[in-house]
């Protein structure tokens, strides 16, 4: 909010320089993005009498004046201007002056002849006819005041003068005018506020003679007020007006539509004129819009509206955008007799979603999407009566129309003053607290220990004790804060259990040379389409999102697969020509649809291998050694998988339950994700693994008997495992079982139709002694006897 530091006197006592006045601001919680020293764009210029014009002997355009400039001698210039005269008052740029164009200008010789200086136009000095009156002329500037020669023309133009920049929160939309400032820089300086006091005197008649105004949402709209004012002067606002207008950014206009805007910077309430006879039917009508309904606005754009949105209509069709901008055809005209003003309160929300669809953010809009004061709707509209009315505008009807729907009722808060202190960690005078909260407005009484608050209506943002206290300590002072120690023992941070188990997972697969990744929770809704599951699958049964960015990211992820697929189909297409990645997240199975409580949040790991040296056994081997991480032996069993290769997948069994399941992906799977490469996949129960606990590594000292080494050709239906083979020669040969191991399986000549031959080797050691001929022989001919069990055979 750019303030004029020469306004800001208007309303309260400034005694100190800008900086300490800036410096005082930034303690009390206002940003200063920058101060403006408009006296720093021009030095040195000056107005100037010409006393007496010469042709200049070596040009027949150039002319030479002998200037008055408030010294001693006259100051001669030459010019090439044709519009001077003797007698003129202008202004003149005299050695080592800097104009606001960043022109420097210096004494020299033009033609031979001496000039210290430049006379001025008003385009040299970035002056338009709206700063002052003859500045567009293609000349030099003709000063029409008169003012002594010498002074300054910084003083003339009113130069002398500094703009602030505040960088105003949003939960002190009260501040957003020079008002709120002003009342804020009084309690800062210790001074006197001094609001106007709107005055002014009314020509009779009576308001609903000329108009009617039906509020149909007063949901969006809380306060309409309304007042007529016939017989307009249209005219050119005076100096000030204009320069205040200036100096927060805005461009003057006319007086009507600059006092308008001047109520607006200085009581931060948007009010709005109406040219009286584009109000068809006398009535104003604060309504929703239809859908498809059009206005065309004052920057000449034709919007297309919706019933979300609110309008100011007339009886015909809507004539301004509420809270926005008005409509082309209200407009005030040069030609406009008479006016019906506006001030109004509406919902912050509504105007912040009709100028977001519609791409319009005006100052209006952005002082109603903070929140205005809907007490104050009353105050700026006599504030701008009162100007009309000072300024000669027009006369003003009897009568105020106020539509709302009841006012706020009077807020008070009651607060014990040591909770404050004790908040603070400051001891505050209970006085002291009285005094601060007074100067802002908080009318606050002191019984005991209690302060009883009646909380202005401008004050939206004070709703309890941690803002009260925050008011109280800006003001008191930030610098009375002592710092003291930290008290309090020292606890040592540590993981928790799950994170050191993930920990450790992801150390094991970085070891065996994945790379983790990460991916989105949000999946598209349509993803699990591409795992070909049945439609009845549990799976399917995902959270959808309420306002999602896309379909794309659409549902929470009951399962890894799918996202672990794009990955390795991103990375083929991309020609890297293998690959190993594993990711650690969560699946989330909800309780039931619609959701009525926080869903399963399931830890869960996927792996994803491809590449020519990668196959269902590389993945296998994974598997075991992650399992085997942990205090779980795996069992492989087939698994059924529809995403899964039917004949290349198999689930990880542990404790009963499946731990893993993995497997070549379907071909029809792969082909979704553009995959013509084998491509293996799992997907790990992470919740099953971190209810175990991680293997202990045990060692031994190394064997002092020797190994003895036992095959064993083993023919067998093709249904009987070779892991159950594996596993019943392990327990049969018991504590002397050293490693059992597969090296053989074989169908074909010499098999019988739906046998197989498996071969597994077997070794065997004891700690105790070299083992004899007749133990050999015993465990050897027990593991026979219980493969035997299985439906195998010894192979002769």
């Amino acid at each position: 909010m750019k303030i004029s530091l020469e306004q800001l006197k208007y309303y309260v006592d400034i005694p100190v320089d800008v900086n300490t006045l800036c410096d005082k601001m930034v303690m009390a919680g206002f940003e200063v993005e920058e101060i403006i020293n408009l006296a720093d764009t021009m030095q040195n210029v000056v107005a100037a009498k010409i006393l007496k014009i010469t042709p200049h002997e070596n040009s027949d355009h150039l002319q030479i004046c002998q200037m008055d400039v408030g010294a001693a001698e006259p100051v001669q210039i030459v010019t090439g201007a044709d519009n001077v005269f003797e007698g003129a008052l202008v202004p003149a740029a005299l050695h080592d002056s800097h104009l606001p164009n960043g022109m420097h200008i210096k004494k020299g010789k033009l033609r031979g002849v001496e000039s210290n200086g430049m006379l001025c136009s008003g385009e040299e000095l970035c002056l338009t006819d709206a700063d002052y009156e003859g500045a567009g002329v293609n000349g030099i500037l003709i000063l029409k005041d008169e003012h002594p020669a010498g002074t300054d023309m910084r003083e003339i133009l009113h130069l002398n003068d500094y703009i602030i920049d505040f960088k105003i929160t949003a939960n002190r939309p009260d501040c957003n005018c020079v008002l709120g400032v002003a009342r804020e820089v009084g309690v800062v300086l210790g001074t006197q506020f001094k609001a106007p006091v709107p005055k002014f005197e009314t020509c009779g008649g009576d308001i609903n003679d000329y108009i009617s105004v039906d509020v149909k949402n007063y949901d969006l709209c809380p306060r309409y007020i309304g007042r007529f004012v016939k017989n307009l002067k249209i005219k050119e606002s005076p100096d000030w007006l204009k320069r205040c207008i200036k100096a927060s950014g805005m461009r003057p206009i006319n007086n009507i539509v600059d006092i308008t805007n001047f109520v607006m910077l200085e009581t931060g309430q948007p009010m709005h004129a109406f040219d009286y006879r584009d109000i068809k039917g006398g009535k104003i009508i604060v309504r929703n819009a239809t859908d498809g309904e059009k206005i065309t606005t004052l920057d000449e754009k034709e919007h297309t509206l919706s019933s979300e949105m609110l309008v100011i209509a007339d009886a015909e069709n809507p004539s301004c955008l509420a809270g926005i901008m008005g409509g082309l055809n209200s407009e005030i005209k040069p030609d406009t007799a008479d006016l019906f003003l506006e001030s109004a309160k509406f919902k912050r929300d509504n105007v912040r979603r009709t100028g977001r669809t519609l791409g319009v953010r005006t100052e209006s809009s952005g002082r109603f999407e903070r929140g205005t004061d809907i007490m104050n709707t009353e105050y700026a509209m006599n504030r701008a009566l009162q100007l009309i009315y000072d300024l000669d505008a027009g006369d003003i009807i009897d009568g105020t129309i106020d539509k709302n729907a009841g006012l706020p009722d009077e807020r008070v808060l009651t607060v014990d003053a040591n909770r404050i202190n004790a908040l603070l960690g400051v001891q505050i005078p209970f006085e002291t607290m009285v005094t601060i909260l007074n100067s802002l407005t908080i009318e606050t009484v002191l019984n005991g220990d209690t302060l009883t608050c009646k909380i202005p209506s401008h004050r939206d943002d004070i709703e309890g004790m941690a803002d009260l206290a925050e008011e109280v300590m800006r003001i008191y002072g930030y610098d009375h804060i002592v710092g003291t120690a930290m008290k309090g023992s020292v606890v040592r941070g540590k993981l928790l259990p799950e994170r050191i188990k993930a920990n450790a997972i992801k150390k094991l697969m970085n070891a065996l040379g994945a790379y983790e990744i990460t991916t989105y929770s949000f999946i598209s809704s349509k993803a699990i389409d591409t795992l070909n599951l049945a439609e009845n699958d549990e799976r399917r049964n995902a959270i959808r999102l309420i306002n999602p960015l896309g379909d794309e990211y659409s549902v929470m992820r009951t399962q890894l697969i799918t996202s672990m697929l794009t990955v390795l189909s991103t990375n083929i297409n991309r020609k890297n020509a293998g690959a190993r990645f594993f990711e650690i997240s969560k699946r989330f199975v909800p309780k039931s649809l619609p959701l009525t409580e926080q869903p399963l949040e399931i830890p869960t790991m996927s792996i994803g291998i491809y590449g020519s040296d990668e196959d269902f056994f590389t993945l296998k081997g994974i598997i075991e050694e992650l399992v085997s991480s942990f205090d779980m032996k795996p069992a492989f069993e087939r698994s059924s998988e529809p995403y899964l290769h039917p004949g290349r997948q198999a689930a990880a069994m542990a404790n009963g339950e499946a731990v893993a399941v993995f497997g070549e992906v379907h071909p029809d799977v792969a082909a979704n994700y553009a995959i013509n490469d084998k491509v293996y996949v799992a997907e790990i129960r992470l919740d099953l693994l971190y209810s175990a606990e991680i293997s202990q590594k045990i060692y031994k000292a190394l064997p002092k008997f020797p190994a003895v080494t036992r095959d064993f050709a083993m023919l067998c239906d093709k249904e009987i495992l070779v892991g159950t083979l594996c596993d019943t020669a392990e327990k049969a040969a018991g504590k002397l079982c050293e490693e059992v191991k597969l090296f053989d399986v074989y169908e074909g000549a010499q098999i019988p139709e739906g046998k197989k031959s498996v071969a597994i080797s077997v070794t065997l050691r004891s700690s105790e002694a070299t083992l004899t001929d007749s133990e050999i022989e015993t465990v050897s001919n027990k593991i026979i006897s219980k493969l035997e069990a299985l439906g195998a055979e010894l192979r002769k």
